[in-house]
């Protein structure tokens, strides 16, 4: 196995061993064991927002979870700096192919930072991620 592979697997058993809760078995993306509602980071309507800079700042694009697959536009394609999502989404990429699946009540302040998918990100869908999404 490539070193660099190698390398990339052991960093990420690393990241995901501190966030699994072994006393109740639960898992949280976003860095905590428990979602703090009060955080006005995170919002409850059924919608995802998109900025177009970080710390939730600049223009927005709204995403509801009813209007299925949505290719970005173009201010925002390859560039999501920052995100708030109150519904279950996948962020994908087409060429090469990357999929993140987002859960209801996760954000990211700089998305776009170092490596973040927020440099590569082309559309998005309610949902779960799967290969089964044809891009239209």
């Amino acid at each position: 196995m490539n070193i660099k592979y190698t390398l990339v697997l052991v960093i990420c058993a690393f990241l995901v061993s501190g966030l699994v809760d072994t006393s109740r078995g639960e898992c949280s993306c976003s860095g905590s064991n428990k979602m703090n509602i009060n955080d006005p980071s995170v919002i409850t309507d059924k919608m995802v927002k998109i900025y177009g800079h970080w710390d939730f700042e600049g223009s927005q694009y709204l995403y509801n979870e009813t209007d299925g697959y949505v290719q970005l536009p173009d201010e925002f394609r390859n560039n999501v700096q920052s995100f708030q999502s109150g519904i279950d989404v996948c962020f994908i990429k087409w060429y090469p192919k990357e999929q993140y699946q987002i859960k209801a009540g996760e954000y990211h302040k700089n998305y776009a930072a170092l490596n973040n998918f927020g440099q590569r990100m082309d559309g998005l869908y309610a949902g779960t991620c799967s290969d089964t999404i044809c891009k239209q």
